[in-house]
């Protein structure tokens, strides 16, 4: 498995939906072969802020690749996952979540509807300092964080 960025290195990277021959590239750094549905589900991920599970980004590119499979969609996130170009949220129903954005930031679950929001830059800010202080009371090596906040969206809270 390939060692994530350090902090000082994630916060440099802007995550944007790059073209999908800067795609190409950047799995072919990863050490991944880019294929073109390699390709198609990588762009999805880094085109969405929804964290999607794996049947929606087999629903969004299936049009596609009509003789893609959603193993085959399984298979690539989890290459992708490995590699540290995505962030893998397990969630509480035993069902994961992709995040294009592999920085390590706050998220919201509304268990109502089950939808995943990044908390935003000035609350990661603070999640992050409190993290720091934190993780060097740990007695261990801290190999990742997850803040996640569960409750009520505004929708669902009507």
């Amino acid at each position: 498995m390939t060692e994530r960025l350090n902090v000082k290195e994630e916060r440099n990277i802007e995550y944007t939906c790059p073209s999908r021959a800067e795609i190409s590239d950047m799995l072919r750094d990863a050490g991944i072969r880019p294929t073109a549905q390699r390709i198609a589900i990588y762009e999805m991920l880094r085109g969405t802020t929804s964290h999607p599970k794996a049947e929606t980004v087999y629903e969004a590119v299936k049009d596609e690749f009509p003789s893609l499979s959603l193993n085959t969609v399984y298979d690539t996130l989890q290459i992708l996952v490995e590699s540290g170009l995505v962030r893998k949220l397990p969630m509480k129903e035993n069902v994961s979540r992709y995040d294009g954005n592999p920085i390590a930031h706050g998220h919201f679950v509304c268990v109502e509807c089950g939808r995943v929001g990044d908390l935003g830059p000035d609350v990661d800010k603070e999640l992050e300092q409190a993290s720091l202080t934190i993780k060097n009371r740990v007695d261990g090596r801290v190999i990742d964080i997850d803040h996640r906040f569960y409750g009520y969206c505004r929708e669902c809270d009507d």
